[in-house]
């Protein structure tokens, strides 16, 4: 299980819709960092505040690339 620290929350426009979309920022143990729309946030979060995805940087199952193996747990929302 790996961790990733919010950064910040910015407002993008989205290319399909021309609406507003609020993006947080995390940045992820290894280094990298990635964004995720705040409404999925909003959505899964739990009221214990402990949300897990799938791990944006861990390697992929050869039979499902698509499937990560391992979960993040995004913190500091």
């Amino acid at each position: 299980m790996t961790t990733a620290k919010f950064v910040n929350e910015i407002k993008v426009v989205d290319p399909d819709s021309n609406d507003e979309v609020e993006l947080s920022i995390f940045k992820h143990e290894n280094g990298g960092m990635f964004a995720i729309d705040s409404s999925y946030i909003d959505q899964v979060l739990p009221d214990d505040g402990s949300c897990y995805i799938p791990d944006p940087f861990d390697t992929y199952s050869p039979d499902n690339m698509y499937n990560s193996i391992e979960g993040c747990k995004l913190t500091g929302i």
